[in-house]
């Protein structure tokens, strides 16, 4: 049985309760110098929310509007503390401290960039990554598959790609179906490139893409038992299956390449 992933990090030389704490004492307590004055960048977010970036803040009038609009509420010492708790509140820290930076002209810009780096030291000490779009930050876990894809694809699409790992998606069916119904489209101009390379994998890959993705599923009895979790999982599958049709295209640029190099070092040394 896969053990959770909050345990494994307890067991090693990551304490997240103790790196969670660090980040809300910078982010909620210390105060730093801003011009004349001092304040928390919580404070300076209260009094400068509206010069903020509006990608993040929406139509929101405070800090409190907005945590509440958004359900973020943290506490010192959380009851249900978990991975994607402490992911959840690195984003909120990252993003606010971003935008204190670009926003105030006078302020301590040193302590700023600690703030900045110790989030994203930790974040990736735990194995995630930041990605970016319009201003706004997350975190998602790092997959050398769904890297590798994403340096290899259209700029929209490699966003979606590495965004289907966020923590956020786990138990969104629509969006998720959404992304792979995106990444469905992109790889059916190359569907006879890939039955070259494996049929049976490319059959398989395509039946699950159109039976689940692309058609009208509301009358599939088969489909319509299976619970959340287990389409889930289907959706999951399918989308590891589309990483590795990406890479085994992606191989045939370098496949006669490597025939002649493979060729040459086994040719027998002629005096």
């Amino acid at each position: 049985m896969r053990r959770n992933i909050y345990d494994v990090l307890k067991s090693g030389s990551i304490d997240l309760q103790r790196e969670y704490s660090r980040l809300y004492e910078l982010f909620y307590c210390t105060t730093i110098n801003v011009g004349f004055s001092s304040d928390t960048i919580e404070g300076l977010i209260e009094t400068s929310f509206d010069q903020l970036n509006k990608a993040l803040i929406g139509r929101c009038v405070s800090l409190d509007d907005f945590n509440e609009t958004y359900g973020y509420s943290y506490d010192i010492k959380p009851d249900d503390f978990d991975v994607d708790y402490f992911v959840g509140f690195a984003e909120y820290v990252i993003n606010f401290t971003y935008a204190i930076w670009r926003s105030q002209e006078f302020i301590d810009r040193k302590f700023i960039s600690r703030v900045i780096e110790n989030t994203l030291e930790c974040m990736e000490d735990i194995g995630y990554v930041p990605l970016e779009k319009e201003g706004i930050t997350i975190f998602v876990k790092k997959d050398a598959g769904a890297d590798s894809v994403a340096e290899i694809v259209e700029k929209e699409l490699a966003y979606s790609v590495l965004e289907y790992n966020h923590y956020t998606l786990k138990g969104e069916l629509q969006r998720k179906k959404s992304i792979l119904k995106a990444m469905a489209d992109d790889i059916e101009p190359q569907r006879k490139e890939l039955n070259h390379i494996n049929k049976n994998f490319a059959s398989d890959l395509f039946q699950l893409l159109n039976k689940f993705i692309r058609h009208d599923t509301s009358k599939n009895d088969q489909i319509n038992r299976l619970t959340k979790d287990e389409l889930e999982e289907i959706y999951d599958d399918i989308y590891q299956m589309w990483l590795l049709a990406k890479l085994m295209l992606d191989n045939l640029t370098r496949k006669d390449r490597i025939s002649v190099l493979i060729d040459y070092i086994n040719q027998e040394v002629k005096e």
